[in-house]
């Protein structure tokens, strides 16, 4: 709750510029040491279009997780977060499985959701809905006209009618290509709900896109030969034994599960960061992926066939290369850059990969020497270096 006797912030604090929101702050706390240089001063033109009353950058450490092999392809991953351990893990695990023959990936096609709920639509609405999609699809053509000249565009719809609150909500699919796609299915939504209101006899109570991106996934495979894992005093067959348990144990424990799925996401989300893309979506959907059955599950695992241990990942991945604020800052431009520029679909490759390589470093300390054991050697350094 601010102190009372503080100076209010002037009520046009969002109009005025960057130094001058600064000032104002300063004056309303009652003192000049706010530390403002703290939040940076590159870039302060460009965060202030992108969000209101901007005041500076935060900073997060910008890294690379080293020796990725995909698909046959060698790479370096841009990474930005916090975490001491995250990018050493990654890179750990990018070089084991490397010198294994590397990772390998899929991406299916962009395909999001739109959705436009409605209340009070007549019974038979659905049907009615159906019978008319073509008005819809030719009412959505003008504005999603670029997306078709890319190969995107309208893929369909599906209805569902809730019972709990009556509501009706129509789904548009739609192919967004390069981009994460939250404006192009937003305007499409609001395009589209004026025609379905009157095809239905409801009326709408919101349009937005739906961040559960079950269309959208990609995955990623490896595999090591257990002789390549001998650690500490566990032998290469022992250590994958445990893994393959731990796996397990994140399959079927809800609240191992969340762990290892946070795990996972220290990386895409490390990759979502340095990208510039949304990775609030990407982390919701992932989750959203992961109890999809009514029991939230690992979204990775690992098991043993044939003298190597097998290691996947599948999930929602909502990566753009294109669009929003992907690109815009000087650090997400150099990250695509080091990555030859990918389209959504191979940064979504890529994600999977890393998340995969996350996951198995995690798991690899966990079951022989234990997390603590570089976790905390790398927060000791960073002390020292804070010192």
């Amino acid at each position: 709750m601010r102190d009372l006797e503080r100076e209010s912030l002037p009520l046009n604090f969002r109009k005025l510029d960057i130094a001058a929101r600064r000032a104002a702050l300063e004056a309303a706390y009652g003192e000049k040491g706010l530390e403002l240089g703290a939040l940076g001063e590159a870039e302060l033109g460009l965060v202030d279009g992108m969000v209101e009353s901007a005041l500076g950058c935060l900073s997060l450490p910008f890294g690379l997780a080293t020796g990725f092999l995909i698909d046959g392809r060698a790479y370096d991953v841009p990474m930005a977060t916090e975490e001491a351990s995250v990018i050493a893990a990654a890179t750990f695990g990018a070089r084991l499985v490397a010198a294994a023959g590397g990772f390998s990936t899929w991406a299916s096609e962009p395909v999001m959701r739109a959705q436009v709920f409605l209340e009070g639509a007549l019974p038979g609405a659905e049907l009615e809905i159906e019978r008319r999609e073509a008005e819809l699809r030719a009412g959505l053509e003008p504005l999603l006209a670029s997306l078709g000249r890319r190969g995107g565009g309208y893929r369909g719809l599906a209805l569902c009618r809730n019972e709990e609150t009556g509501l009706l909500r129509v789904d548009l699919r739609i192919d967004v290509r390069d981009a994460m796609g939250a404006n192009i299915l937003d305007a499409a939504a609001e395009r589209a709900a004026s025609e379905l209101e009157a095809m239905s006899g409801g009326r709408r109570l919101m349009c937005i896109l739906s961040n559960d991106a079950s269309e959208r996934r990609a995955g990623a495979s490896c595999r090591i030969p257990v002789g390549r894992l001998a650690r500490a005093s566990f032998s290469g067959e022992e250590a994958a034994r445990r893994m393959v348990l731990a796996s397990r144990a994140a399959e079927t424990d809800p609240s191992r599960a969340v762990t290892h799925n946070k795990g996972v996401m220290n990386g895409v989300s490390a990759l979502a960061l340095a990208t510039g893309n949304d990775f609030r979506a990407i982390e919701a959907a992932a989750h959203f992926w992961a109890c999809r059955d009514g029991r939230y599950r690992g979204i990775s695992g690992f098991r043993l066939v044939d003298g190597g241990l097998e290691g996947w990942i599948e999930l929602p991945l909502v990566f753009g290369s294109v669009g929003g604020a992907i690109g815009a800052q000087a650090a997400t431009a150099l990250a695509l850059r080091l990555l030859r520029k990918p389209d959504g679909r191979g940064l979504s490759r890529i994600a999977a990969a890393l998340g995969l390589a996350q996951n198995f470093a995690a798991l690899f300390a966990l079951v022989t020497e234990g997390i603590q054991a570089g976790h905390m050697k790398l927060h000791a350094r960073k002390r020292e270096a804070g010192a």
